[in-house]
């Protein structure tokens, strides 16, 4: 939205421009009977509405259920039979009404932060109720909450909010809708890492109760502070014991060589298969095995965040998947959304130079440092669906009537 111009005056001359072509193409498509709901996407939430599209339909398979995308949106690639994606009509108030004329939704589902102000006047206009999923206010996002913003939503009948830092910023602003907190952006529960219950079983009686750490994918540039983080942790931790997986496969065996020179205790997965007892570092030479490096560290260092040179930085979501505390540098390409969601969850430690990692890793070896940690980043992964189900659940019983869509 335009925001050098008073809202009245946006929608006034936008009220000039007639009823456009994908306007007129989705007015042309049948109501069908039963419940319908339309799901306004931004393109940032695609994805999600997908989701939420899918858990609706396998709730309510009666409904009615079309999906509209911005410009230049992937489509996603699945959804269940009887549900529609089509580009979203102009946003303009004679190409909304056509379609809401045309439709008669039961409801109108509006994802994310690309609001429409003419969406959301010609819903009041018409009695269509409005709903608002997976929202997030704040700093650097698409809408500011100046006075137009919140007069628009104020016409929400309910606002599910991404996460609690969004609720003191329109929890005292407005009055009208009934506001939900997630704490999650709305996402399926990302498929785990595989791996053999009886090699995770077999290795974790090899290292007994030591404490084990993770450093995932290491560059050569990372490699030295890595070393030093561990030899200072070993005063802390004297059995500690590194799982130390190279940025590339191949260099296991050359990295082996060269910590045996320098005089660690060095065993490689692809060579002796397990570590012994005096192991020190035991190189995870094995890229298909991070599942199983993930389920046996309580702590994971993600490899390529203190240089950024790593040519196969692995994504921290495995690692919270799998229960294992998150430890990284400042580079966080190309995972900064990951990291930043981890972040605000308070489900990773962060540190600004490798001088900073030696005393981090300290700290946090202890399983009562990390298990807090790794809860928070496993609530985080886990969390997306809950949101999902919270609002998809909602939504089938305002459709079927079981429950108002506004709160009393």
């Amino acid at each position: 939205m335009v925001r050098s111009l008073p809202l009245w005056l946006r929608l006034r001359l936008a009220s000039l421009r007639p009823a456009g072509p994908q306007a007129k193409a989705a007015a042309g498509i049948a109501r069908g009977e039963g419940p319908f709901l339309w799901v306004w996407s931004g393109r940032k939430n695609a994805k999600a509405a997908a989701v939420l599209v899918r858990r609706i339909a396998a709730k309510m398979p009666e409904a009615r259920i079309v999906l509209t995308l911005p410009e230049g949106a992937s489509e996603p690639r699945s959804l269940p039979e009887g549900a529609l994606c089509l580009p979203r009509p102009e946003d303009r108030p004679a190409s909304i009404r056509l379609v809401l004329e045309a439709w008669r939704p039961d409801l109108v589902l509006v994802m994310g932060d690309e609001m429409s102000a003419a969406l959301v006047t010609e819903a009041e206009r018409l009695s269509v109720s409005l709903i608002m999923a997976d929202a997030h206010f704040g700093e650097g996002q698409h809408l500011r909450l100046d006075d137009a913003t919140l007069t628009l939503l104020e016409k929400f009948d309910r606002i599910y909010l991404r996460d609690s830092n969004s609720l003191p910023l329109v929890s005292d602003r407005l009055s009208g809708p009934m506001i939900s907190v997630s704490d999650a952006a709305m996402s399926e529960p990302p498929e785990p890492l595989y791996s053999s219950e009886a090699e995770r079983a077999s290795m974790a009686e090899s290292m007994g109760a030591r404490p084990v750490w993770l450093a995932a994918a290491v560059p050569e540039d990372e490699l030295d502070a890595v070393l030093a983080a561990h030899r200072y942790a070993q005063r802390h931790a004297h059995r500690l014991l590194l799982l130390l997986a190279p940025d590339l496969e191949e260099d296991g065996a050359p990295l082996a060589e060269r910590l045996g020179a320098e005089g660690w205790s060095v065993a490689r997965r692809s060579l002796e298969g397990e570590p012994e007892p005096t192991t020190e570092i035991f190189i995870a030479d094995d890229a298909l095995e991070y599942g199983l490096w993930y389920r046996l560290a309580a702590l994971s260092y993600m490899g390529g965040t203190l240089s950024g040179k790593a040519k196969n930085p692995r994504t921290p979501i495995e690692a919270a998947t799998l229960g294992s505390a998150i430890v990284h540098g400042p580079s966080l390409e190309p995972y900064r959304a990951e990291y930043l969601r981890l972040e605000g969850a308070k489900a990773c430690r962060g540190v600004r130079t490798s001088d900073d990692l030696p005393e981090l890793l300290a700290d946090l070896i202890s399983p009562e440092r990390s298990a807090q940690l790794a809860h928070n980043a496993w609530a985080v992964t886990s969390g997306g669906a809950g949101a999902v189900e919270t609002v998809a659940r909602d939504l089938t019983e305002i459709l079927s009537g079981a429950q108002p869509s506004r709160a009393a």
